[in-house]
Parts: structure tokens; sequence; C-alpha cells
């Protein structure tokens, strides 16, 4: 009896679905110029080499192979503090963006203010424009974010995208951590999320988003460091400010973000989920990281 136990489950193992077969790929991806997830190298329909993947990037772009490029992990103990610039001074970050447009660019959900309002960040002198704001997240509740503090990842991390006179940009981004209670701030891009499944897909956000409420409850402490945008063509023209505190986001509201597809609805979109939409770790090479007491 027992034999026959063991024999009925060893047949039965090699029944069970291969995880590996039943993985779904992004047939789509081959005709994007870049790529979280596809492949290194792969062949588009008309059997030509396609670099798609983060580790190619620079194949296309070259300023991904730079010295300076971002994300990177940061170790808080080595981080040097920084007497000259005790906080980030946000101007109109509280008043209400009456009107903006989000869309699914099939890289993330991008956030846009047309009201014609200057929310603005002051450091060391510099005055840089609020242009954007976007998102990075994960599969799961601890993966997600571009940036690592310590060795953790976090479920989301926002963007904050401004500009000055010169074309610097700087980036304030925060990290957001899982919750089962939705974020109230969040709630209106959440809300508009179902109506652009699709790349390319908009809509006009229907309530007020207050960039404020984006923010942890103590948003003057950060880590600084010079770096790059995170996606092609990787320009190393960012000044990072990345926020100490941590928000938290629903989980209901990260399954929004994870409905998202990366490709149109025209095309075979199986396998397109846009998730895991963040760069691998970059070396921190000759850089120094900058921390407020």
């Amino acid at each position: 009896m027992l034999v026959k136990t063991l024999v009925f489950f060893i047949n039965a193992l090699f029944l069970l679905p291969s995880t590996e077969a039943a993985t779904v790929t992004c047939k789509a991806a081959e005709d994007e110029k870049w790529s979280y997830h596809g492949e290194t190298n792969v062949f588009s329909a008309h059997n030509s080499p396609h670099l798609l993947g983060p580790s190619a990037w620079g194949e296309s772009f070259p300023t991904c192979y730079g010295k300076e490029q971002s994300p990177i992990s940061i170790d808080t103990s080595n981080a040097v503090v920084d007497t000259s610039s005790k906080q980030l001074h946000m101007k109109n970050y509280d008043v209400p963006i009456t009107k903006a447009m989000i869309i699914n660019n099939g890289h993330s959900a991008q956030v846009t203010q047309i009201d014609g309002v200057a929310r603005t960040i002051e450091v060391q002198g510099s005055v840089f424009t609020f242009q954007q704001l976007h998102f990075h997240w994960g599969a799961r509740y601890d993966s997600g974010s571009e940036h690592v503090i310590d060795d953790k990842r976090y479920a989301l991390e926002a963007h904050f995208v401004h500009t000055n006179k010169d074309n610097t940009i700087a980036v304030v981004a925060v990290f957001f951590q899982a919750s089962s209670q939705n974020n109230k701030g969040f709630q209106g891009i959440g809300d508009a999320l179902p109506k652009i499944p699709f790349k390319g897909d908009t809509f006009d956000l229907q309530s007020g988003l207050t960039l404020r409420e984006l923010l942890p409850d103590n948003p003057s402490g950060f880590y600084h460091y010079k770096g790059s945008l995170t996606t092609p063509p990787c320009k190393e023209n960012v000044q990072w400010f990345i926020l100490k505190g941590v928000n938290s986001i629903g989980e209901q509201q990260l399954t929004e973000l994870r409905n998202l597809y990366s490709t149109t609805k025209d095309k075979e979109y199986a396998g397109c989920k846009l998730v895991d939409n963040f760069r691998p770790l970059q070396p921190l090479n000759s850089r120094s990281v900058f921390k407020t007491d």
C-alpha cells in the first residue's frame, strides 16, 4: 500500500503545471525601443536584432552606460551629513491641482498638472518648478521602489519631477509601504487608473489632487545625490532628493496600478501587465550621498 501511495504521489508531481511553461511573455514588447522585462537581445517580426532589457539600454542609449546612473542603494551609515541644506522649501504644494491629465505611457502612470499654478521646491538657493508625477511599483509588497535604503525596498516609489531655468532636473522621491487602508491623497489617481488600462490612454482627473498629501508627515529630511533619469535616455543631469519619511498606500490601490498594461489595446497584450517597472540598481562609483541631520 505504501509503495502504491508513493508511486501515485510521484506521478502527480509530473502532472503539476510547470511554472516556467505557464509564464507568458509580452510579445508586443518586441516593437518597443526599450523595456523593463524584455530579453536582452530578442528578434523582432522582421528578424532584426532588437535590444530591450535594462542591461542593454546603453546599446541604443549610450548614456545609460554612464558613471552617474540611477537608482542606487543607499547605505545611510556612509551618507555624509550636509550642513548647507537643512530642508526642501516647498511652495504651493498644499494648493490642490484643479486640472490635470493622467496618462498610461506604457512605462508608468504619469500625472501632469495643467492648471497654471507654479508649484516649486527651493534648495540651496535654486528654484525648481514641478512638471509631473509618476510611479514605480512591484508585483509584491516588498518590491517596487527604485532606490533601496539600507537593503530595504518599498512597495511603491513616487517621483515628483521638477526643472529649473537651466534645464537641470530635480526629483523628489517618496517611498510608500503597503497598507490595508487606502491613501486618501492618492484616491483621485486611484479612481482614474481603470480609465487608462492601455498604453496611450489618458484621462482628466475629476477630483483635486494635493501634492502635499502624497508626502510623508515630515518631508524635510532627505538623502541627496547627483544621478540620472532612471529610464532611457538616462541623462545625467538629475539632482535626487529622497525623502527619509515613508508614506503608505492601500493594497487595493496597488492592485489598480498592477492592472495596467504596458502596450496598446490593438496589440496582443497577454502577459503585458505593467508591473515591476523599476530599473536595477546602478553602481555608486565615486559619488557621495549626502543627508540632512
